[in-house]
């Protein structure tokens, strides 16, 4: 794996500012994995709008198998509702967590759901309304748990925006904050990561006592990336994007899915999870 690192993150991590390389960096599958992938640019390729991306017909069959191979070590993260995604994959048997872990379905199929502040959370998609209908092309994802202001369509009002999510965490700031994304500015309830998600579901079966894999693209991602760095595991980038904690990279959605295949045909071949 890549050692040149260099850069801190805002936690005191080193980041990588070099890619891995794509063939030597990816593991040996085991069938003692802990397998958690992000959905928007990991899974399917990102859309111009979240509602517009196309889940390949053989994806959710994929996941399936790679769910069977891994005794249910199989866990979806994404910033999505888990509505959202299981209307996109109809996969509702395998473990999720939605909107950045403030909801998630552990493999039992239980529903947890965070508190948080909903008056607040009000106020600022209110507040968003307007500069919306303002800035052609911008759009407003309120995604009940958090809202995520989208300016792909609309480079040019990056930096408006960015000003006015600022002057929302100046009066929301003690329990809200801004999750950057790729051309996206999602305000979140504070507490809850990809990261803390994948610690919760490492304390649950049939997680607990394996390798934990993390597979993501965005900056997003990066909590997961840190979580299974820090319990011995792999973290896999997809794209090239620099700096990030990711020790392994991936080329593409077209590619990841070529090697989860192989993965999920390598495990089955090896019997799935030796029994503990």
């Amino acid at each position: 794996m890549a050692t040149a690192r260099s850069g801190m993150t805002m936690t005191g991590f080193s980041m990588n500012t070099t890619a891995p390389d794509l063939a030597t960096d990816l593991p040996q599958p085991s069938p003692d994995w802990a397998l958690f992938l992000d959905f928007d640019g990991t899974l399917v390729e990102i859309a111009d709008q979240p509602d517009a991306v196309v889940v390949a017909p053989e994806l959710p069959n994929l996941l399936n198998r790679l769910h069977a191979a891994l005794a249910g070590a199989v866990a979806l993260v994404s910033g999505r509702g888990l509505d959202d995604i299981d209307r996109m994959l109809g996969t509702p048997g395998i473990a999720a967590a939605g909107q950045h872990g403030l909801e998630r379905r552990d493999a039992d199929g239980r529903r947890i759901t965070a508190t948080i502040d909903h008056t607040a959370l009000d106020d600022i998609t209110r507040t968003l309304q307007p500069f919306v209908a303002a800035h052609p092309g911008t759009r407003l994802e309120p995604k009940g748990m958090t809202v995520a202001l989208h300016y792909r369509n609309a480079p040019e009002a990056e930096s408006d925006a960015r000003a006015i999510v600022a002057s929302l965490m100046e009066r929301h700031g003690d329990g809200f904050h801004v999750q950057e994304g790729k051309m996206v500015l999602e305000v979140k309830p504070k507490g809850s990561t990809k990261g803390t998600v994948v610690e919760q579901f490492l304390t649950e079966p049939p997680f607990a006592g394996r390798t934990p894999i993390f597979i993501g693209d965005d900056v997003t991602d990066e909590d997961g990336f840190i979580a299974v760095n820090r319990r011995g595991g792999v973290s896999i980038q997809v794209g090239t994007r620099l700096p990030t904690e990711a020790t392994s990279r991936i080329a593409s959605v077209t590619d990841l899915h070529c090697w989860l295949a192989r993965v999920a045909e390598s495990l089955a071949g090896q019997g799935g999870h030796p029994t503990r």
